[in-house]
């Protein structure tokens, strides 16, 4: 594992001096954090261009174990086209399953900060695997990417998530999972300092930066990252529209975002922005209708044509009426958007006091979850 650590590192740094910069002149994707005007910040004044569904680009033929109802609406649909075509499940499966089109080490040499990671035991192998209906690498393999790419860039921080733990996993898979963290990042780890808030006065300099604990660990068992030192799964509040039509989820986003942006929103967690179209049982059948070629045929494609364009004019409204977008930002298929743009203007113009907001909207999030 360490000679791939070793490996990887090497590649990362090629990645790295490839990676474009298509934000601002001088801006280099790959360590972008180093500019002063974001290091002299707390993490709750900036945000943070992230990747939805993260290591997602190679998964297997194999449907991750674990309850029915756990698992994605429409791999029903999915499997039963496949039954019906007298093709293999995943040709259709990976199709709507993979939301990235690059490894974590190029996502994050193209500027991504924000992991998320879905982890999946396979209690036949005794093995944590990444997954997205389907199985995808190694978990530890994951992070060794991750941890790659923080050492050849000291300027630069990062929060992976992990979560969606499927596979019904005992105690003792979920304090492996958790052991395999702290062996992979060790004194990179920026501990959990006892609370929320204070994570609203941490500067990324300072606290992250300086002190060489530029990994965030956000871990879905409360009592297991208690144990550890990660943070625990409240440290994010995660939105998402779960739609297919762009229109809805942009009108969902704009609730989002109003709602973060009242005096009376409480500064106890990072709101994170899914700037994503969900799979519906319905996208999976359109995409088989031979007599319309313009439905998208993969989740790729329903970011790329559908969510993707759409970002920038959302980001741009959003600042013309000083609104703050979120903490966290993230799409599918982030090496072929604009995200790690559409992210430094907003911090470049931001971030907004509360309670300036303007941004006419006609109904208000209740609830975000």
């Amino acid at each position: 594992m360490r000679a791939f650590a070793l490996a990887l590192g090497l590649t990362l740094g090629l990645t790295a001096a490839c990676a474009d910069a298509r934000a601002e002149p001088g801006i280099s994707p790959d360590a972008w954090m180093k500019d002063a005007s974001i290091r002299e910040r707390p993490l709750s004044a900036l945000i943070l261009p992230g990747a939805h569904d993260a290591a997602t680009n190679w998964l297997s033929p194999e449907i991750q174990p674990g309850s029915s109802t756990q698992l994605p609406k429409w791999l029903a649909e999915a499997l039963k086209a496949a039954e019906r075509l007298g093709i293999p499940a995943d040709q259709i499966v990976r199709r709507w399953a993979r939301a990235q089109t690059a490894t974590v080490g190029e996502l994050m040499a193209r500027g991504a900060r924000y992991l998320d990671v879905r982890c999946g035991w396979e209690s036949s192998r005794s093995e944590w695997r990444v997954h997205h209906a389907l199985v995808g690498r190694m978990v530890d393999e994951t992070l060794e990417e991750v941890k790659a790419f923080l050492v050849e860039h000291p300027s630069e921080l990062a929060i992976v998530e992990l979560s969606h733990f499927l596979g019904d996993p005992d105690a003792a898979a979920v304090e492996r999972l958790a052991t395999v963290v702290e062996e992979i990042f060790g004194d990179l780890l920026a501990p959990y300092p006892g609370s929320t808030k204070k994570l609203f006065e941490m500067q990324v300099g300072r606290d992250f930066v300086d002190q060489n604990r530029r990994v965030m660990i956000v871990f879905e068992d409360a009592d297991v990252a208690a144990k550890h030192g990660f943070w625990p799964a409240k440290t994010i509040t995660n939105t998402y529209a779960d739609s297919d039509d762009e229109k809805f989820m942009e009108s969902f986003n704009r609730d989002v975002v109003v709602a973060f942006n009242e005096p009376s929103f409480a500064e106890e967690a990072l709101l994170k922005l899914s700037w994503t179209l969900t799979t519906q049982p319905r996208t999976v059948l359109e995409a088989l209708n031979v007599f319309e070629p313009s439905n998208p045929h993969s989740l790729i494609e329903l970011a790329s044509r559908r969510a993707n364009p759409k970002l920038a004019g959302f980001a741009d409204s959003a600042t013309s009426f000083r609104c703050a977008v979120a903490n966290i930002l993230v799409v599918d298929d982030f090496v072929n958007s604009d995200a790690l743009e559409v992210v430094l203007r907003l911090n470049s113009a931001g971030p907004f006091p509360r309670g300036e907001c303007a941004w006419p909207a006609p109904a208000r999030v209740a609830d975000a979850k």
